[in-house]
């Protein structure tokens, strides 16, 4: 008993006017019920909504209401309970009526008995409590069913579906109603009933694509048979797990994987104490280690053997511990011990919390890059040096014809005596020495003057053949392989023979006790841009010669500084240092690009490629030699604004017996064509200020189309490239000139028949 007294007595409501009745059945049920009485239905309805009583037990005869009516307002508005009332035989129908509508548990006579009420009222109380446990059941059966995490339905053993949750039907994008009575396979259609009914216990899992108004989605299937008490199959279950979400996902991960196992950045991971634990493919061909080689081992970013890595190791170090990205460049080393230029990158990695949790290390091989940007500064070296050379040579060459003018004008003197003579003969010996070196200049700078033809380059070669025999000495044995096919190319046949000789020199001087000096000419096109040691290979077709020695070879510092002017290897007084770049000026003025490799005892091979000229015709090449000066009466116009070489210009051609009219500028020159009347000749500097010879000479041929012009300095490149705009009538003179050369070009010009005037 004394386990019972904690146990809370079933509660029980007695409604009845008559107070003795109340107290008495109290009295009589107290034992088992908590017992609460009412007089009247509105006690009654207070009562009822302060607790929870199973029980209700109402006499049929009461004030206002009757018991039957009390206990159907009361089955409205408190369903889960059992309702009894008391009644004497005259009320019978009314509560037999009562009964029927489902509205009153039982009915007592009156006067009770006590057995009979115990026994109805303990019937009573199993009937609620069950029906709550099943209505408390059902409740969390639903409220499992729809709260789930996942599609859920209830099947007919043939697969149509009872019951669908809201999860199922947000999958489908369909209604419990659009779904009730449909087939299952509608939507699943690897689902099959007959798989499962004959393995009751057997559980079915499969993924497949379902489906919906918005489109596919993915799912997981998991399906059952329900068994009832008896171990028959009752109904099936199905239960569905979006997996749409998570496929995306992993198609995510899966293509990112991807992503950093092909990306051509060499790729590592570290955990947040620099410990490796993914390294891509890329980063094996880069550096040669093998993922066993580094994961779980410490990271090393910078992968070389140079000790001045501190300031990067720091400027890391900050970096990360600010929780920033570093970046660099650095000579790293493979593990063959090659090395290789990197753009190294190292990012922090954080979880939601922004806590690193590990490194990204990024490389990317930069070697090819950084020699386009060595080549670049070499280029851009090689032609700041050009443009110097190149203006120091065209101001220079205005002295030296002003000395060489004036010279030979002094050595023609009969009163001048002979050591006087002598020594202005020495004079003019310097300053050819002088106008040798600034035609190398020019050379180089490429504005020396061009005269291009279609040639045979296998031409050009045997041509010059007999002068290299000459050059490279007895102990040197010339070989030459020329193209079995023509290689027409458009260029300046002297300067290609000086680029030859100049070559031919630098193999004999490497090959001092002898060897085989070997010519070859082929054809070869690139269709891409090719990186070359000194320049930059545009796409085409070129023809191609190769000069190679079996001499001494040279050093990669030699190699990288042979085509800078005055450089040279050889003792002091026996180069000049100007025999490469010179050959570097003519090749690049060709549009061409000039190779060279060498290695210490392996000999040396140059390659010059000239752009071949598809479809041209070779023309064979005029020498000749120029008559004795002549005297002439005629006009000549001079103009040029160097005083002292426009006088020395008018003292030269009056001397000779011509007519002689000077200008400062092109502009000048211009002013006084127009004024002059006639004028035979038009003597032309091309650099002049307000108008150069060029603007000058169109000015002056408008006026007079027939009029002869020539020009009295080299072409700028600008000019080179434009050439086909001169006139046939146009001639050059290159600077310094001998005055006697200059009096043979000038007779020569004169004397020269006019062309045909085309009538198109």
């Amino acid at each position: 008993m004394d386990e019972l007294k904690g146990v809370a007595k079933p509660k029980l409501l007695y409604v009845d006017d008559e107070r003795p009745n109340l107290v008495a059945l109290r009295a009589l049920l107290r034992d088992t019920y908590e017992v609460l009485i009412a007089e009247t239905a509105d006690e009654a309805f207070a009562i009822l909504k302060e607790h929870d009583i199973p029980l209700i037990v109402s006499d049929q005869r009461m004030p206002g209401m009757t018991g039957t009516q009390f206990l159907e307002k009361v089955a409205e508005l408190f369903p889960d309970n059992a309702r009894m009332i008391l009644t004497g035989y005259a009320d019978i129908d009314a509560v037999i009526e009562a009964i029927n509508r489902s509205q009153i548990y039982y009915y007592f006579k009156k006067p009770w008995n006590e057995t009979e009420i115990r026994l109805t009222l303990a019937n009573a109380l199993d009937s609620v409590q069950t029906r709550r446990k099943l209505i408390d059941s059902e409740r969390r059966f639903r409220s499992t069913f729809e709260q789930a995490g996942l599609g859920i339905a209830h099947l007919q053993l043939h697969g149509e579906i009872l019951r669908a949750n809201s999860q199922l039907q947000d999958f489908l994008g369909r209604s419990e109603a659009e779904l009730l009575g449909q087939s299952f396979r509608n939507w699943f259609a690897g689902f099959d009933p007959e798989e499962l009914l004959p393995a009751p216990g057997r559980v079915v899992v499969r993924e497949s694509s379902v489906p919906t108004p918005r489109g596919a989605r993915w799912s997981r299937l998991t399906s059952s048979v329900s068994l009832d008490g008896k171990g028959v199959p009752d109904y099936l279950i199905a239960l569905v797990d979006d997996l749409t979400e998570r496929r995306h996902t992993e198609e995510q991960v899966l293509k990112l994987s991807h992503a950093v196992e092909q990306c051509p950045v060499s790729i590592r991971i570290t955990d947040r104490n620099g410990v490796v634990e993914f390294v891509n493919p890329r980063f094996t061909e880069m550096t040669g280690y093998l993922a066993e080689d580094v994961v779980g081992r410490p990271a090393d970013v910078f992968l070389t053997l140079q000790d001045d890595t501190g300031s990067a190791k720091g400027e890391l170090q900050a970096c990360l511990a600010a929780g920033a990205a570093w970046e660099g460049e650095l000579l790293n080393h493979r593990k063959d011990g090659a090395s290789f230029w990197a753009r190294v990158s190292v990012s922090p990695i954080c979880n939601r919390q922004g806590e690193v949790t590990h490194y990204l290390i990024l490389k990317d091989d930069i070697t090819e890059r950084h020699k386009l940007e060595e080549q670049l500064r070499q280029s851009q070296k090689m032609e700041a040096i050009g443009q110097l050379a190149g203006g120091v040579a065209h101001d220079f060459n205005n002295i030296l014809m002003v000395i060489m003018g004036y010279g030979s004008m002094l050595t023609a003197d009969a009163l001048l005596a002979p050591p006087q003579k002598e020594k202005v003969e020495h004079i003019l010996e310097s300053a050819d020495k002088g106008a040798q070196l600034t035609a190398s200049l020019l050379a180089f700078s490429r504005k020396q003057v061009m005269k291009l033809e279609v040639v045979n380059l296998n031409d050009v070669i045997q041509h010059v053949e007999k002068f290299l025999t000459r050059v490279i000495g007895e102990d040197v044995q010339l070989r030459s392989v020329p193209s079995a096919s023509p290689l027409p190319v458009n260029v300046d046949c002297g300067q290609i023979e000086q680029v030859l000789m100049n070559l031919a020199t630098n193999a004999r001087d490497a090959m001092p006790k002898g060897g085989v000096l070997t010519i070859e000419t082929l054809h070869q096109a690139f269709e891409e841009p090719c990186v070359m040691p000194h320049d930059l290979g545009s796409p085409g077709v070129y023809a191609v010669i190769a000069v190679s020695d079996t001499g001494v070879g040279m050093d990669e510092n030699t190699r990288s500084r042979l085509f800078e002017p005055f450089f040279t290897t050889k003792e002091q007084g026996k180069g000049t240092g100007l025999g490469m770049s010179i050959v570097y000026g003519i090749v690049k003025q060709h549009n061409g690009v000039i190779n060279v490799y060498s290695e210490p005892g392996q000999g040396t091979t140059f390659r010059v490629y000239l752009p071949l000229m598809e479809g041209g015709e070779s023309g064979e090449r005029e020498r000749g030699s120029f008559a004795p000066p002549r005297a002439g009466s005629e006009s000549i116009l001079v103009a040029e604004d160097e005083p002292a070489l426009r006088e020395m210009l008018e003292s030269i051609l009056v001397e000779y017996g011509y007519r002689v009219i000077l200008a400062g500028d092109g502009q000048e020159a211009v002013e006084k064509f127009r004024a002059a009347g006639r004028v035979d000749l038009v003597l032309l500097d091309m650099i002049m200020p307000r108008m150069n010879g060029k603007e000058a000479c169109d000015a002056i041929r408008k006026t007079d189309p027939e009029v002869k012009v020539a020009f009295t300095s080299g072409y700028t490149k600008d000019f080179i490239y434009q050439r086909d705009a001169l006139d046939a009538g146009t001639e050059l003179i290159m600077k310094p000139v001998q005055p006697m050369e200059l009096l043979r070009r000038v007779r020569d010009i004169l004397d020269r028949q006019p062309p045909p005037r085309s009538n198109g």
